[in-house]
């Protein structure tokens, strides 16, 4: 269901594409809408819900992106959007500002990747909570090749370390930028929390990127498995340290539907995590 109901959305947006620029983000301030859009970006609205909106409380200019999570029917509706656009430098850092009024101890989650040819070469991934008054975060990249990027891949959502994000969880967010270019480099700072991300693009064909953390060494499981439970491929089953990891997932041999990717950890000191997301494969 995540982001198919979107297809009725590209043909406005098309012709905003045309005019990114390679080394831009597209409407980094969120001052540009179309049809309840952010133009160059794509939000999970539909005719029946629109979790993402445009607010007038800006960190500067008139406007920036509002994420609420919403119910619908039995489910609760995290709010999610994300671009994709070229880009020719390999930039050390994805930059903002964001406001965030989370219940129940849900996190603002932000998430970006750097391809070349198809292919990731650099991620970041960060957790943010929070805040009453616009704030800056900065998300550095870590890079696993020497190449220079050609493509990005920014997405934006609210993360909940349970089943379902809550009803209310609020974010805010304006003046996007990337920090300067780097060499390459691993990112130092150790993640805080347990996390599996959504996997992106969603939906894929034939392949899609999975990305998690971990803060404390410890073994680590990641499956995929279809809508009977049946376990399809191990893509991790090793010990890793603390740190952001990036795998990929090939769909090609399998048919379209919806399937599951599972992690869990045995982390040092027998602390244990899991968490399920779900994807769609659409050929």
């Amino acid at each position: 269901m995540r982001k198919m109901s979107q297809i009725i959305f590209l043909l406005p947006l098309c012709l905003v594409a045309l005019s990114v620029s390679s080394a831009q983000i597209p409407n980094a301030g969120f001052e540009t809408w179309a049809f309840g859009i952010p133009t160059g970006w794509i939000p999970d609205n539909t005719p029946l819900f629109t979790p993402i909106t445009q607010s007038n409380d800006a960190h500067s200019g008139t406007s920036s992106m509002q994420g609420t999570t919403i119910p619908f029917q039995t489910v609760n509706l995290p709010p999610t959007a994300y671009a994709e656009f070229p880009i020719s430098v390999r930039y050390g850092s994805l930059q903002g500002f964001y406001k965030f009024s989370p219940v129940g101890g849900d996190s603002l989650e932000i998430h970006a990747i750097f391809y070349k040819s198809s292919s990731p070469i650099a991620y970041t991934m960060i957790f943010l909570g929070g805040t009453s008054s616009y704030t800056q975060f900065t998300a550095p990249m870590t890079y696993i090749t020497s190449d220079v990027p050609d493509d990005a891949y920014i997405e934006l959502s609210i993360f909940s370390s349970g089943s379902n994000a809550n009803v209310g969880s609020t974010f805010k967010v304006d003046d996007f930028t990337f920090g300067g270019a780097t060499g390459v480099q691993e990112s130092s700072i150790s993640p805080a929390i347990f996390a599996l991300a959504q996997n992106y693009p969603n939906p894929f064909n034939p392949s899609t990127n999975i990305t998690y953390q971990i803060p404390t060494d410890g073994m680590v499981r990641l499956e995929i498995y279809n809508i009977l439970g049946k376990t399809l491929a191990t893509l991790v089953n090793e010990e890793k340290p603390a740190g952001k990891f990036a795998v990929t997932f090939d769909g090609s041999q399998f048919t379209s539907g919806i399937y599951f990717y599972r992690i869990d950890v045995i982390a040092r000191g027998g602390k244990a995590y899991s968490q399920t997301n779900k994807m769609i494969l659409m050929k």
